[in-house]
């Protein structure tokens, strides 16, 4: 059995001049952070930065973790992440991944800057954990990140999964059915680098989500065309596809999204296509906006 963990307080928190902001994402990490803190006494308030491109089961989680730990603000660009890919006629991709910077992070920085323009220093709260990977196990729990404006505090940095679920029980706390049903991770629904059996379980699940993106797809490739008659060159490929990989050569790489969810039918070991590379360690897995696969992974709640 898990032994019974608790957070290390810093000074700086202790003496109550910092407004402290947990930032949520539905996730496992994230909601047992909040039930940390909670258990440590420490005052914070909630925020949630909404892309528009999560899975219903989070906006229900979220409203569950309200009835149970007060409220959650919301924070997000005009739209969501559908407003965005309108506006450029392109998804966001490996190399240009607009997506965290502008679905999160700018509209939590909002936030802060909003809570610091009354006159009080702000500390951003994150749910990462070491145990992630062998890259997050490097990150401070405390630091003042010049990337992020201000201080940033990882108090769950030495859990281990099995803490996670703890606090959850011993809270009463259900956890995000995504886990439930097999996904090992929350966040975008689906992220762009989300993984063979992730593409599976949302085009079992959310077909209609599929038939989004299919349909976006396409309204890249009309208005690409009509840009590039008023510019011509504008864009150097016709279409923008949702899932891309390893690689230069963007005809082999770039994949439509009903040849991805036919991949991902297939068994393991079966046709492999050449994309969706590893998710990385910066964007919005760095932030604790949302959450990663852990190597152990929890899909208990007793």
């Amino acid at each position: 059995m898990s032994e019974l963990r608790h957070i290390d307080v810093p000074e700086q928190v202790r003496d109550g001049s910092l407004v402290i902001v947990m930032s949520m994402s539905g996730g496992k990490d994230s909601t047992a952070c909040a039930l940390a803190m909670r258990e440590a006494g420490v005052p914070h308030r909630m925020v949630f930065a909404d892309t528009g491109w999560e899975a219903d089961e989070t906006y229900e989680h979220l409203n569950h973790l309200r009835e149970r730990l007060g409220p959650i603000d919301v924070v997000g660009a005009p739209g969501g992440m559908v407003a965005k890919i309108q506006h450029r006629a392109c998804f966001p991709g490996r190399l240009q991944r607009w997506c965290t910077r502008e679905l999160k992070l700018e509209p939590l920085r909002s936030y802060h800057d909003a809570i610091e323009a009354e006159g009080a220093e702000t500390v951003s709260v994150v749910g990462i954990r070491a145990e992630e990977s062998a890259a997050r196990a490097k990150f401070c729990e405390w630091e003042d990140d010049e990337t992020w404006g201000g201080w940033i505090w990882r108090p769950i940095m030495s859990w281990p999964v099995t803490d996670v679920i703890a606090i959850h029980h011993r809270h009463g706390i259900a956890m995000n059915k995504l886990y439930l049903e097999g996904h090992d991770r929350v966040g975008c629904y689906p992220c762009i680098y989300a993984n063979k059996e992730e593409i599976r379980l949302v085009a079992k699940r959310a077909p209609e989500r599929i038939d989004l993106i299919r349909s976006l797809e396409k309204m890249t490739e009309v208005e690409r065309a009509a840009r590039n008659l008023v510019t011509p060159g504008r864009y150097k490929h016709p279409v923008g596809t949702f899932f891309q990989g390893h690689g230069d050569d963007y005809e082999t790489i770039s994949t439509a999204i009903d040849r991805v969810v036919e991949w991902s039918q297939t068994s393991r070991g079966g046709r492999q296509l050449p994309l969706l590379p590893p998710a990385p360690d910066g964007g919005c897995f760095r932030w604790g906006m949302c959450e990663p696969p852990t190597e152990t992974k929890c899909v208990s709640t007793g």
